[in-house]
């Protein structure tokens, strides 16, 4: 009799610890599905060309829905649709505001391209057309064989925009302010530097970079010795050992 009654109540003690628990999540169920929690304020931080109205309208967010009951990694991806914005990330904020942090897409070069300019950004991505020439100096690079048509969002050229970028963040700043356009040539996947004074520099691909940089650097001082002078045709620095100039006649 005495084990029957050790028994029922360890049976009676599990049972209350199994309905307390259930009784526990349930409520927490409740309380955070409860109005508590629901969507009065949104926050858009970091944008500058995109609309706060128009970024909440991607991200299907509204007033009313329970902070618990959306996918931010959806809400993100749907903001990320929009060509300007590069990257959007969803903040919970306890207990009634989210916040969408945007980081959008600065111009890093421009292609001229069928009377406009493509704006690219660092990995490519066309994010906008402009039908007037280049301002404030920025980098144009011009790709022997473009697409049909490029769409807003779309990247042009992974392989020829990656290698110039490449090059490009090689080159010191002093001389970037030298160079007037970068060309890819897709049929052997090279490009050539031109420099604002017509110098044609035949760079090559991404082998032995430093030292085409340093040669490249070189050439900007020969230019600078020649001003006034003789003016250099073309300076080749694609293969191992002395570069090849070429005086204009």
């Amino acid at each position: 009799m005495e084990g029957e009654f050790v028994s029922r109540n360890k049976f009676v003690f599990k049972f209350r610890i199994i309905l307390l628990i259930f009784t526990m999540l349930v409520s927490a169920y409740l309380f955070i599905h409860s109005s508590v929690f629901n969507l009065t304020q949104l926050e858009v931080v970091g944008n500058d060309k995109v609309s706060k109205e128009e970024i909440i309208a991607l991200s299907g967010l509204a007033p009313g829905i329970n902070i618990f009951e959306f996918d931010e990694v959806n809400c993100a991806q749907a903001i990320e649709v929009h060509p300007m914005i590069k990257n959007a990330e969803i903040e919970r904020k306890l207990t009634q505001t989210v916040s969408i942090k945007i980081d959008e897409r600065q111009v890093w070069a421009l292609i001229p391209y069928d009377n406009l300019f493509l704006c690219i950004d660092d990995t490519g991505v066309c994010f906008d057309k402009l039908n007037y020439g280049p301002i404030d100096k920025d980098l144009i690079i011009t790709i022997e064989t473009m697409p049909e048509r490029v769409n807003l969002g779309q990247a042009v050229n992974t392989q020829a925009t990656d290698m110039i970028r490449q090059v490009w963040e090689a080159i010191p700043p002093e001389e970037q302010q030298t160079i007037s356009q970068i060309h890819y040539q897709n049929q052997d996947n090279t490009i050539k530097i031109y420099t604002i004074k017509g110098t044609e520099v035949r760079f090559g691909n991404l082998e032995r970079l430093d030292e085409k940089v340093r040669i490249f650097t070189q050439v900007i001082q020969i230019e600078n010795e020649l001003e006034g002078k003789d003016v250099l045709e073309y300076v080749d620095i694609r293969y191992k050992g002395e570069p090849v100039l070429k005086i204009k006649d």
